[in-house]
């Protein structure tokens, strides 16, 4: 990676090249791009130990090829009842930190559930809790806040994350969930930037479909479509939050390439995004 972007840790959000992707695919494109870290899934890691692979012996080989894990995500996390639809979202709490302390990841994305009632309180214990345990393993968590989940936006995502008050706490911020969400610039500019672990970045159009659920799996590569994407970067950039950056381009488009290609092409298009807000 060069240009002006190249301070910047960057991940393969295998989402751009598909999550149904061979996981080796994925690691191959992830490798080829010039990649410091690739995401998995709870359920990658689950299949790789059915077919032999141990969680320890997939973090290895992984780190043997230059590449730091985030695992990406846990959804059972806090109270309430656990979402268990498929075998993808139906890990425990116990489950995935058990993978952590085998796999070793830079970072535990945490989701939250489609709907809940629960006070902010005991939704920030529950992140200071799993926090904790994942301090054991040098992890860290970061909270995903999603247009269509119950923790929906940034000032609602921020307000578990400073009230748990954990080092190792902080968020993960995906543009796409931020403009289809509550795209506030007033809570991001007030954002301590060393609380984003971690951006995605993809595009869509400016006028959100009655449909965002089937929205989120039709995303487009940035500088597609119609999010102010270059306001957004000013932003994240003046705050320091640009730190690990990456394409998340949830889309059939993408999904069709070859996973080199479509790796290649939205991390090319993330830094003229970048190379464009830093410009002289």
């Amino acid at each position: 990676m060069t240009g002006s972007a190249e301070s910047i840790g960057w991940v393969m959000w295998s989402g751009t090249v598909g999550l149904q992707r061979p996981l080796a695919e994925r690691v191959e494109a992830a490798v080829a791009g010039g990649f410091g870290r690739i995401s998995i899934s709870p359920l990658d890691v689950a299949l790789a130990q059915e077919t032999g692979t141990a969680p320890a012996e997939l973090g290895r080989r992984l780190r043997d090829q230059g590449l730091g894990i985030v695992l990406d995500g846990l959804m059972n996390w806090y109270g309430g009842e656990p979402m268990t639809a498929s075998r993808s979202i139906a890990f425990t709490a116990d489950e995935v930190l058990d993978m952590c302390a085998a796999l070793r990841p830079a970072a535990l994305t945490a989701f939250a559930r489609p709907t809940g009632d629960l006070p902010v309180e005991e939704i920030a214990t529950a992140f200071g809790q799993l926090c904790d345990r994942a301090a054991e393993f040098d992890t860290l968590i970061q909270l995903e806040f999603m247009a269509m989940m119950a923790i929906r936006d940034l000032p609602a995502a921020m307000a578990v994350v400073a009230a748990a008050d954990r080092a190792n706490g902080g968020l993960v911020f995906d543009t796409w969930h931020f403009f289809r969400g509550n795209p506030d610039f007033a809570a991001l500019e007030a954002l301590p930037g060393d609380r984003v672990f971690a951006v995605q970045v993809s595009d869509g159009p400016a006028e959100a479909p009655d449909d965002i659920a089937r929205d989120t799996f039709n995303r487009l590569l940035p500088g597609d479509g119609g999010f102010d994407l270059v306001r957004l970067f000013r932003v994240l950039d003046g705050i320091g939050a640009l730190g690990w950056v990456g394409p998340e381009v949830l889309s059939p488009a993408t999904e069709g390439m070859p996973a080199a290609e479509a790796a290649g092409l939205g991390a090319a298009r993330v830094r003229e995004l970048i190379d464009q807000v830093r410009a002289p």
